[in-house]
C-alpha cells in the first residue's frame, strides 16, 4: 500500500518536486562531470606516456640525486657524450640504440608570439624516426642549418605549410627556418598542447645542448631479453653519472607527477561538486518541509485509517528516493556534458590538457548515485519524521498548519556548531591541514543556517522597509510574507548564503593578495625593470645569459643583474635557492644585511632572518647539503639578511652553481636605470633591444603588479565560474519556495484578488518578497565570507599575505546582483499566482 501511495504522491506532486530533482541533477552532475573529466584526462596522459614503450625498451638518462622542479632537473642534467651511445650499442642484448636530443624551442606564430607560451612545454629535438614514434606525413626530414619540421597539431593551429618561413626561439634570438616537413607524434598524433620543432641532429645539438652530446639514449631489446635485464646490463656499462631504466618505469615516473597534479585538480573540482550538493540539500529539506506542512490533513487521514508512524515516514522517504534516483540518473548523463564543459573552461584559462574518448567507470556511476541518494534521503529524513508525528485527530481540524517549535534548541545547537566550526577553522589555519579548514567551514555554514531564523524577522523587516515606504500595501504584504515564517525564509536564504559566502571569501582573499604583493614589491624590489620569459615554466622559463650583456649596453641602464633559481637539499629538506651575486643583487632587491656579510665565497650561503630563526641558524652555521648532481657539501652561513619576499629565503653564488649545474641559462634580469634618465626612455630602448626575443617579457614595477592582479583575477574568475552552479541551485531554491508558497497561500491570494488587488500588484508582491529573501541570503553570505576571508588572510600572514583588504564596492555589487536574482527567481511563481482563478482559489481549503 505504501509503495502505491508513494508513486501516486510522486505523480500528483511532480511539478512541486521537479525543481528539487533539478537541484539534485545539478549537484550530482558536477560530481559525475569531475570524475569523468579526471578519468578521461588520466587515460589520455597514460596513452601519451605509453607511446615511448611501443618503440623502445630502455632509456639512459642523467642520474639525479633528487626529483625537483623542471627548472632544477633541466639545469642539473648532464649531457650524455657520444661515447656512451657507442658503449650502449655494444652491450649484449641491444638490438638497436639511438641518441636523442631534447630541449627548449618555441615556435613563433604568424602573430609574432610564441605558440603555447606559459602553457604546455615547447620542445625542440633532433630529428629521427628510429625508435622515436615520430613519422613524417608531409614534406621531408630537416637537413642543414636552416630547416625545421613541426608536428601536425601545431601546423594546423598556426596555419604553417611546407616551404613557409618559421621563426624559432632556442637559446638566443628568434631565427628564421624553412619548414621542410610535418610529422605526427605517436599513433594518435595527439600532443596535449605540447609543440615540437625538429632539427637535423647536429643542428639540434648545437642549438639545444652541446655538439656531439645527447639528452638521453633509448635502446631496443633483442629477442629473448626482457627490458629489466637489458636495463641492468646497460646500467653497469655506462658511466656512473648516468642511469638506465626501463621505458615503462620512465613512463610511470613521468605520469606520476602528472597524476599527482590531476589528483589535486580532481579534489579541487569535487570540492565545488560537494558545495553544489550541499546547497541542494537545503532545497530538498525546504521542499519536503513545505510539502509535509501542506499535506498535514492528508497525512493525518493516513494515520486515522491505520497507517503507523513508520509507514508515514517510509512514504515521505519513498518520495525522496524517487527524486534522488531520477536526479542522480539525469545528473550522470548531464555530467558527461559537464566534463566537456570543464575541458573548455580550462582551455579558456590556458590549460590545454590532452583528451581521448570519454571514460565513464563503474566508480563514477556508484559515486554519483550514492551521493545523490544519500543527500536526498538525509535532507528529507527530518521532514519525514515530522510527518510521522502528525496525530490522526488533525484530520478533523480546520487549522491544518503544523505547530511551530521553539527556536531555543536551534539556538543551542547552532551556537555549539559555531564554536566547533570556528575552532576547527582556526586549527586548520594554524597548520593542521586543509581538511580542518573545510570541516570548520561546513560547521559554520550549518551554524549560520540554524541561527539565521533568530534574526530573520528583524533583518527582513529592515530590508523590506524600502518596499513598504515606496510601494505601499503591496510592499508591506511582501515584507510581511518574508517575515511570516522565519525558518522557511532562512532555509531558502541559506542556500544562496553558501555560494555568496564563498565568492565573498575569494574576493577578500584576492584583494588582500593583490595588496600584499603591492606592499612586497614596494618594499623589496629596487629594480626599475624585470626581464623574464613571463608566464612560462620549466626550460621555457630560461634564456641565454648573453641577453644580460645586451641589456647592460642600453643607454640609460645603470646595472643589469642576471639571476636564476636552483634546488639544493639542505639538511633533510629540499630548498629553493636564488642564484646570483648578492652584492650586485643588493640594489635590485633592496637587500639589507642583519648580520655577517652579503659577499659570498665558495661554499657559503646567505639566508633570511625568518629562516635563521626557524632553523636556529646563525652566521657561521655549517649546513650539510646536496646538489642535484649528487655532490655533497657543507655550506656555511656567511650572512643573514632582512626578510625579502622577492629575493627568497636563500642566496647562493654563481661559482657554486656553475660547479654542479651544467646549464648556463638564466631566468631573469633585474634592471636599474640611471637617475638622470626617464623610465619611459629606458623602457622604449629596452623594448627595442628585446625585439628579437619574442619569448621575453619586459616589465616595470607597475606591469609586475598588473600581472599579479591579472593572475589573481583570473583565478577568481575561474572559481566564481565554478561556484555559479551553486548559485543557480540557490536560485532554483528560491523559485521552488515561492512556487510552493503560492500553492500554500492559494486561498489567501484569491481573497486578495477578490478585494481588489490586481494581477500586476500580485506579481509585484511576490517579486518584492523574492528580492527580500535573496538580499537576506546574500547579506548573510557576504558577512560570513568577510569573516572567512579575514581568518584565512590572518592564517596566511606569515606566507606573505600580510595585508587585509576588503573590496567594499565589489561586495556591495554582489548585494545588488542578489536583488536581480530575486527578480528573476520570482518570474515564474508570480505569473502562476497571477493566473489563478479567483473563485477556485477562495474555495481551496
Amino acid at each position: 500500500m505504501i509503495a502505491k501511495l508513494t508513486l501516486r504522491n510522486l505523480a500528483a506532486h511532480k511539478l512541486r518536486l521537479a525543481l528539487t530533482a533539478i537541484a539534485v541533477i545539478l549537484g550530482t552532475s558536477f560530481i559525475a562531470g569531475t570524475l569523468i573529466y579526471a578519468d578521461t584526462t588520466n587515460k589520455a596522459f597514460d596513452e601519451l606516456f605509453n607511446e615511448g614503450t611501443k618503440t623502445s625498451d630502455v632509456v639512459v638518462q642523467a642520474r639525479k640525486a633528487f626529483q625537483g622542479t623542471e627548472q632544477g632537473d633541466e639545469a642539473a642534467a648532464k649531457p650524455i657524450p657520444a661515447s656512451a651511445l657507442a658503449t650502449v650499442r655494444r652491450v649484449p642484448g641491444v638490438s638497436d640504440a639511438v641518441g636523442q636530443v631534447m630541449g627548449f624551442a618555441a615556435i613563433v606564430g604568424k602573430d609574432g608570439k610564441p605558440i603555447g607560451g606559459g602553457g604546455p612545454p615547447q620542445f625542440g629535438m633532433g630529428w629521427g624516426e628510429r625508435l622515436s614514434g615520430y613519422h613524417l606525413t608531409t614534406g621531408a626530414a630537416p637537413a642543414g642549418d636552416h630547416q625545421v619540421a613541426i608536428d601536425t597539431v601545431t601546423a594546423q593551429k598556426t596555419g604553417f605549410h611546407v616551404g613557409d618561413q618559421v621563426r624559432i626561439v632556442t637559446r638566443g634570438p628568434a631565427e628564421p627556418y624553412t619548414l621542410s616537413g610535418i610529422f605526427t607524434v605517436g599513433e594518435k598524433g595527439t600532443t596535449g598542447g605540447v609543440t615540437y620543432a625538429a632539427f637535423q641532429e647536429s643542428v639540434a645539438q648545437r642549438l639545444l645542448l652541446e655538439p656531439g652530446a645527447y639528452t638521453q639514449i633509448v635502446a631496443k631489446a633483442a629477442d629473448g631479453v626482457t627490458p629489466a635485464e637489458l636495463a641492468a646490463r646497460i646500467g653497469t656499462a655506462v658511466p656512473r653519472d648516468f642511469e638506465a631504466i626501463t621505458m615503462r618505469q620512465a613512463a610511470d615516473d613521468a605520469a606520476s607527477d602528472v597524476k599527482q597534479f590531476l589528483g589535486f585538480l580532481s579534489t579541487f573540482l569535487l570540492t565545488f561538486g560537494v558545495i553544489s550538493i550541499f546547497v541542494g540539500s537545503f532545497i530538498i529539506f525546504n521542499t519536503f518541509s513545505m510539502l509535509v506542512a501542506q499535506r498535514t490533513r492528508e497525512l493525518a487521514l493516513l494515520r486515522a485509517v491505520g497507517a503507523g508512524r513508520r509507514q508515514v515516514t517510509r512514504s515521505v522517504l519513498g518520495e525522496a528516493l524517487g527524486v534522488g534516483l531520477v536526479g542522480s540518473a539525469a545528473g550522470l548523463l548531464a555530467g558527461a556534458g559537464l566534463a566537456a564543459g570543464l575541458r573548455a573552461l580550462f582551455q579558456a584559462f590556458g590549460a590545454d590538457l590532452p583528451t581521448t574518448s570519454m571514460v565513464i567507470t563503474s566508480g563514477t556511476v556508484i559515486w554519483t548515485f550514492g551521493v545523490g541518494l544519500v543527500v536526498t534521503m538525509v535532507a528529507a529524513y527530518f521532514p519525514a519524521r515530522r510527518a510521522a508525528k502528525i496525530p490522526p485527530v488533525a484530520a478533523l481540524r480546520d487549522d491544518v498548519a503544523m505547530p511551530a517549535r521553539s527556536l531555543r534548541m536551534r539556538a543551542l545547537v547552532g551556537g555549539v556548531l559555531l564554536v566547533a566550526g570556528g575552532g576547527l577553522l582556526a586549527t586548520g589555519l594554524l597548520g593542521a591541514g586543509i581538511a580542518y579548514v573545510g570541516g570548520g567551514a561546513l560547521l559554520v555554514f550549518l551554524a549560520v543556517a540554524m541561527l539565521s531564523p533568530l534574526f530573520a524577522r528583524p533583518v527582513t523587516r529592515v530590508l523590506g522597509a524600502p518596499f513598504r515606504r515606496l510601494f505601499g500595501a503591496t510592499g508591506r504584504l511582501a515584507s510581511e510574507n518574508a517575515r511570516r515564517n522565519p525558518r522557511r525564509t532562512s532555509a531558502t536564504a541559506s542556500a544562496l548564503m553558501i555560494g555568496m559566502a564563498l565568492i565573498a571569501t575569494v574576493s577578500v582573499l584576492a584583494t588582500s593578495m593583490n595588496a600584499s604583493v603591492d606592499k612586497a614589491l614596494d618594499a623589496s624590489l629596487g629594480a626599475d625593470f624585470q626581464i623574464s620569459a613571463g608566464g612560462s615554466f620549466g626550460p621555457a622559463a630560461t634564456f641565454d645569459p648573453s641577453v644580460s650583456a645586451d641589456v647592460a649596453r642600453v643607454p640609460g641602464v645603470a646595472s643589469a643583474t642576471a639571476m636564476r633559481y636552483a634546488q639544493v637539499k639542505m639538511g633533510a629538506e629540499l630548498r629553493n635557492v636564488t642564484v646570483g651575486d648578492p652584492v650586485k643583487l643588493a640594489a635590485p632587491f633592496k637587500l639589507a644585511a642583519e648580520s655577517g656579510t652579503l659577499a659570498l665565497r665558495d661554499g657559503q650561503v646567505l639566508i633570511d632572518a625568518s629562516t635563521a630563526e626557524d632553523n636556529k641558524w646563525a652566521v657561521g652555521t655549517r649546513i650539510p647539503s646536496q646538489y642535484a648532481d649528487g655532490a655533497t657539501a657543507t655550506l656555511t652561513v656567511a650572512g643573514v639578511y632582512k626578510d625579502n619576499p622577492m629575493a627568497g629565503s636563500y642566496l647562493m653564488g654563481e661559482t657554486a652553481y656553475a660547479a654542479h649545474y651544467p646549464s648556463k641559462q638564466i631566468m631573469a634580469i633585474l634592471v636599474v636605470k640611471r637617475a638622470d634618465v626617464s623610465a619611459a626612455q629606458v623602457k622604449t630602448a629596452l623594448a627595442a633591444t628585446l625585439k628579437p626575443y619574442p619569448n621575453l617579457t619586459l616589465q616595470d614595477q607597475s606591469d609586475m603588479k598588473d600581472q599579479v592582479r591579472s593572475n589573481v583575477n583570473q583565478l577568481v574568475m575561474m572559481i566564481t565560474a565554478l561556484l555559479v552552479l551553486s548559485i543557480l541551485i540557490a536560485i532554483l531554491g528560491i523559485v521552488n519556495t515561492l512556487a510552493l508558497s503560492v500553492i500554500e497561500r492559494t486561498r489567501e491570494i484569491g481573497l486578495l484578488r477578490a478585494i481588489g488587488m490586481g494581477r500586476r500588484q500580485l506579481r509585484s508582491m511576490i517579486r518584492y518578497e523574492s528580492v527580500v529573501i535573496s538580499v537576506f541570503g546574500a547579506l548573510l553570505g557576504v558577512l560570513v565570507g568577510v569573516g572567512f576571508g579575514w581568518a584565512i588572510q590572518a592564517g596566511l600572514a606569515s606566507d606573505g599575505v600580510d595585508v587585509l583588504s576588503i573590496p567594499v564596492g565589489q561586495l556591495a555589487g554582489y548585494l545588488l546582483a542578489a536583488g536581480v536574482v530575486g527578480v528573476l527567481a520570482a518570474i515564474w511563481p508570480a505569473r502562476r499566482a497571477a493566473r489563478m482563478d479567483v473563485l477556485r482559489a477562495i474555495a481551496t481549503q
